[in-house]
Order: C-alpha cells, then structure tokens, then sequence
C-alpha cells in the first residue's frame, strides 16, 4: 500500500488534540493556552469546566505568527546557540521565549501584544 504526501494547503491539525483550525482544543490538550490568561491552560488556575479559558487553535504553535510579525526569530548557530536572526533566514525559528519578557497575552484579541 502507498500513502500520500501531507497536503501542504490542507488545514493543520493541532498536533496533541486533533483540533481542526477554529475549533476549540480538548480538554487536556498540552498546547492550549487559556483564553484568559495566555498561559498554557493544564496550568492556569481557572477551573476545568470554566468555559471562559477555552481557547481555539488557529492552526499554528501558540505565538508563532506574533514572533515572526514582530521578526522575533533565532537560529542555533554552533558554539554560540541560539541567536537572533532575520525572519527570512532559511533556518530561523521563531523566538517563542521572547513572548515571556517582551509581549503580553491580550484576552480581548486572543493574541500577544508588544510592551
């Protein structure tokens, strides 16, 4: 039997509940986040059944298209680690540490934003 390639335009699933993008996450995914607080919602400390913390997945890691808007992105250079880098670097990945000091999590938009 053959399989076929991934569609690359097909939808991305959420890699942990299978969310299609616009869905809500399942409880007990590992990559929510709190609707309310942007932290990762098995830690927030709403309670489980509060509909308010149910977040959507979008269809990428919570935070990526923040981090290379804001062109937040780092490369593993050898000998130094990781490094900032131009988005558009072929081996950039997205800075998703940075959202810890340099963004906060907006409720109202369902996005980080800048401080």
């Amino acid at each position: 039997m053959t399989t076929n390639p991934p569609d690359p335009a097909a939808p991305a699933l959420c890699p942990d509940c299978q969310a299609a993008p616009g869905e809500l996450h399942q409880d007990g995914c590992d990559i929510a986040l709190c609707a309310q607080t942007g932290r990762q919602h098995l830690m927030c400390d709403h309670d489980e059944d509060d509909e308010r913390c149910r977040s959507t997945w979008t269809g990428q890691w919570p935070g990526t298209a923040e981090c290379r808007e804001w062109g937040w992105c780092v490369r593993d250079v050898p000998g130094l680690g990781l490094t900032p880098c131009p988005a558009e670097d072929p081996h950039a990945v997205e800075d998703l540490n940075r959202l810890v000091t340099g963004a906060r999590w907006d409720a109202d938009s369902q996005r980080f934003q800048r401080i």
